[in-house]
């Protein structure tokens, strides 16, 4: 099991083009990444933005990490991102980090890109309204009714695909899996999902400046996957709260139960290839490196950037620097507790899964 963490530079100025990608939900946004040419390859570069809430540099050693053991385990298919640095690119987008991630640019000349969003969107008599979703971090979305659809029931394959990269979703513990993250290729006459992208919001790899934080948010994504007990449903009841944090701690087990119930093939290939990657990374330690690419952070400086570019509100933002303290967290740091939580939680999906099939 090989991991690439050598950085890719480049420069903004000797880009070819820039690719756009417009947030299609409540919340309207636009980005902009610009694409090199690199080996007759079109790479895109994803920078990590200062604005996002809880990015930290290790948002993009989790897209190395997924990306690298989706392509070699569960989708040969799926683009392989590499850490990498873009000269250049803070003068036209000041509210976006220099350093970020490379991957190859999805799509064909022949096939446009769609997400799962827009797909509900042009089927309304076969697919859910999910018009009102709003993308949160740290939320478990919902795919059950969108399984149950009779679009996906139409479409089965197209549907077990989907089923898969939703329970890689699960095993990377996504706390930002919404619905355009879901992607899929549109041809004349034709429609299949797409590679997955997007694996920056994994809980192993978030609030690694704040241990116990992210030791609470782990556990939380464990007892989502064991179920909650009778007796914290019974305390519950009561205070509406904690009935709405039982509510979310029961969605990926909801999400795997339908998969189970209406794809269980799907179900039993994703867990085939479970088995191989928890026999493997069981006796492989995880070794990310830094070469030079790690810089001093803080999980909540993203509220500065919010202040500065969102809010423009310059003296809020100076205020917020002078009191956030910046962290180096070296790979060495959390190397065996980012692995150790990885085996955990795929040995409880392991469980889950089995316990149904």
């Amino acid at each position: 099991m090989n991991f690439d963490w050598k950085v890719y530079n480049y420069d903004y100025h000797q880009r070819i083009g820039n690719l756009t990608s417009e947030a299609q939900g409540k919340v309207k946004s636009e980005k902009h990444f610009p694409v090199f040419s690199d080996n007759g390859k079109e790479m895109v570069f994803k920078p990590l933005s200062k604005t996002k809430p809880l990015s930290t540099p290790f948002f993009a050693y989790s897209e190395v990490f997924w990306s690298t053991i989706f392509h070699n385990y569960f989708d040969p298919t799926t683009p392989v991102y590499h850490l990498a640095t873009c000269q250049n690119i803070e003068e036209e987008y000041p509210n976006k980090y220099h350093h970020g991630t490379v991957v190859e640019k999805l799509g064909t000349e022949k096939k446009s890109l769609i997400n799962l969003y827009q797909l509900c969107q042009r089927n309304p008599t076969t697919l859910p309204d999910i018009s009102t979703y709003i993308n949160y971090c740290e939320v478990f979305y919902d795919y059950t009714q969108i399984l149950d659809s009779e679009f996906m029931k139409e479409h089965p394959c197209l549907a077990e695909s989907m089923a898969k990269q939703i329970l890689c979703s699960i095993l990377r513990q996504d706390q930002n899996y919404h619905y355009e993250n879901v992607l899929f290729y549109q041809g004349e006459g034709s429609l299949e999902v797409a590679p997955m992208i997007d694996h920056e919001f994994s809980t192993m790899f978030m609030y690694l400046d704040e241990p116990e934080r992210n030791k609470n948010l782990f556990a939380i994504t464990q007892e989502s996957l064991e179920g909650v007990s009778e007796e914290t449903r019974k305390q519950a009841k009561a205070d509406i709260l904690k009935m709405l944090y039982i509510e979310k701690l029961e969605i990926e087990g909801k999400n795997i139960d339908k998969i189970m119930s209406l794809y269980p093939k799907a179900a039993i290939e994703f867990l085939e290839n479970l088995k191989c990657f928890i026999t493997d990374f069981s006796t492989t330690p995880l070794q990310m490196k830094d070469y030079d690419y790690l810089v001093p952070f803080n999980t909540s400086n993203f509220y500065v950037g919010q202040a500065r570019w969102k809010e423009n509100d310059e003296r809020k933002a100076k205020a917020l620097e002078v009191v956030l303290d910046q962290y180096f967290i070296t790979p060495d740091m959390v190397n065996d507790q980012i692995q150790g939580q990885v085996l955990q939680n795929a040995k409880v999906l392991q469980k889950r899964i089995e316990e149904k099939v």
